[in-house]
């Protein structure tokens, strides 16, 4: 069939027919099923492989990342780079490969990409030039990607692993190159049996592409190399990275050679698309077991391509490793060359952020917080900044309990991103500053978080008011409750002056239930304590 004819066969806006073709609904935020999702995980919490590297054998591993740029448009198209709409609704005829449509370059893409050469210290090239990568399927409209196989816009750059990443020893991951290149379609399997349905939202969407040098030789370096990067591009805001959406995949090439050889002897097989963390440790562990066996056994790795499976915990083949010739790369006649004058180069550089380790350095040693919570704050886009913002004048360790704790507990329970949060700073010191002047208890607090976490635009006091949240101060007013309490239950104050001191969590509990929890917890215990041994 014909690409155009494939097109509207399950494209509806470009379909002949009177009969509209399916549209599934999607959602990119949807929770994993959780039971897929725990065994998975299980089977690569399981795996306690040797590292064969540790005996005659050692690994050689190179990765490539494939980083969706936050560009609001596509690459060479100014449909919406929103993907995860209803299908087919973000397309031109540039993305659906129409004949006549020609591309232009985004230059939104072109900046974000020479940021993210900046950050890992690699060279953004005068010049570069875009290529044709063949192949034919039915996920490329065009037939083919354009990418920058022979002249990328970034060459060289490393990225430093080392204690504070959680490695014990320092090691470098030297870079390659960057490019620039399209993503494909979506295609999606086993709606109607005998049909692939395609979604053209995607393609065309803007990706890097960061090959590294084949340094990493082992699966901890690769996770650990992948987190880092995936921290740098989220801080300077060229992708959100988000793994579990796609925003972030790893392609991962893995040889095994005997110590006495040359490293990079092996035959080299790559494992597609790994989207988790653990995922790609897993893999990895799982093909060097893979081919240190063969090698064992005096047989001979074949190159080719291979997928993960987490539940079986191995590698298995999809196909025969292409290679350059099998893509027939010949540059893109429709494309011009791409030149970047030093000026503009030193505009951007001069334009990023602190690096995350300087931050990190930085927010530590400032605030006196432990690597951990700035960490966390850290890998969390816009998070940093609504620390530092909330922290003027209060206790940081306190401000930064509550973010990592309620804020990104209720972030974690709606599956949102703080940045995409109705939560503003103002709303935020207005809760902790009610705690601070005793206005509320830290329960009543955390209603006011999940409030504004709703949407809610009032201010704290007229909240408190509503609601009726506002601290119990009168000391008189929370004795006569307990005395009814300690009078209502004669066999737990005889149980606490056995010796039961639990019995003093129960009348707390219950008078924090008797008043809503707008007595103080402290104050509920001192009172309750009191009563109860003036009984003595």
């Amino acid at each position: 069939m014909h690409r155009l004819q494939s097109l509207r066969a399950f494209c509806p806006s470009l379909s002949r027919s009177s009969v509209p073709a399916p549209v599934l609904f999607t959602n990119s935020r949807r929770r994993k099923n959780t039971l897929v999702q725990k065994r998975a995980i299980g089977s690569i919490a399981q795996q306690v492989r040797i590292d064969p590297t540790d005996n005659e054998f050692k690994a050689t591993i190179g990765l490539e990342l494939h980083a969706q740029l936050a560009a609001s448009q596509k690459l060479f198209s100014a449909a919406s780079a929103q993907w995860n709409e209803l299908p087919n609704t973000n397309v031109c005829a540039i993305d659906a490969g129409l004949p006549g449509a020609l591309p232009q370059l985004n230059p939104r893409c072109v900046e974000l990409a020479a940021r993210a050469i900046l950050a890992f210290d690699g060279h953004v090239q005068p010049r570069s030039s875009f290529d044709r990568k063949h192949y034919f399927y039915a996920d490329q409209p065009l037939g083919y990607q354009i990418t920058q196989q022979h002249h990328p816009i970034g060459r060289g750059g490393y990225i430093q692993l080392g204690p504070t990443d959680g490695l014990d020893y320092p090691k470098r991951v030297n870079i390659h190159q960057l490019q620039l290149e399209q993503d494909t379609a979506k295609s999606i399997h086993g709606v109607y049996p005998g049909y692939v349905l395609v979604d053209l939202n995607r393609a065309g969407v803007a990706l890097i592409e960061i090959v590294s040098e084949p340094d990493i030789e082992t699966a901890i370096e690769a996770s650990t190399y992948v987190r880092k990067m995936q921290t740098l591009l989220r801080h300077i805001g060229v992708s959100n990275c988000n793994m579990e959406e796609g925003s972030l995949r790893c392609d991962v090439n893995v040889s095994v050679y005997r110590k006495n050889e040359d490293r990079l002897s092996g035959a080299r097989c790559e494992l597609k698309n790994l989207n988790s963390l653990k995922t790609i440790r897993g893999a990895i562990a799982a093909e060097i077991a893979r081919q240190t066996e063969i090698i064992c056994k005096g047989g001979c790795v074949e190159q080719e391509t291979r997928a993960y499976d987490a539940r079986g915990d191995k590698t298995y083949p999809l196909r025969s490793k292409e290679t350059a010739p099998d893509y027939r790369y010949m540059p893109d006649p429709d494309v011009p060359e791409l030149h970047l004058s030093q000026d503009w180069i030193e505009r951007v550089r001069s334009a990023l952020p602190e690096m995350p380790e300087m931050t990190l350095a930085r927010v530590k040693l400032q605030y006196g917080l432990t690597q951990e919570d700035v960490e966390t704050m850290l890998n969390e886009p816009g998070c940093l900044a609504f620390f530092e913002e909330s922290v003027q004048g209060r206790d940081p360790k306190r401000v930064s309990s509550w973010i990592t704790s309620e804020v990104f507990g209720q972030l974690s329970y709606r599956n949102q991103k703080l940045i995409d949060s109705p939560l503003t700073v103002q709303q935020f010191v207005q809760i902790l500053d009610s705690i601070s002047a005793d206005l509320i208890t830290s329960a009543q607090a955390k209603h006011l978080l999940i409030a504004f976490m709703d949407g809610e635009k009032r201010h704290v006091s007229e909240l408190i008011k509503a609601h009726g949240w506002e601290v119990i101060g009168d000391e008189s007013q929370l004795q006569g409750i307990a005395k009814d309490l300690l009078e209502k239950h004669p066999k737990e104050v005889a149980g606490y002056l056995k010796g039961q001191t639990r019995r003093l969590n129960f009348f707390v509990g219950k008078l924090m239930q008797l008043t809503k929890g707008q007595a103080k917890p402290q104050e509920a215990n001192r009172i309750i304590r009191e009563l109860l041994e003036s009984k003595r």
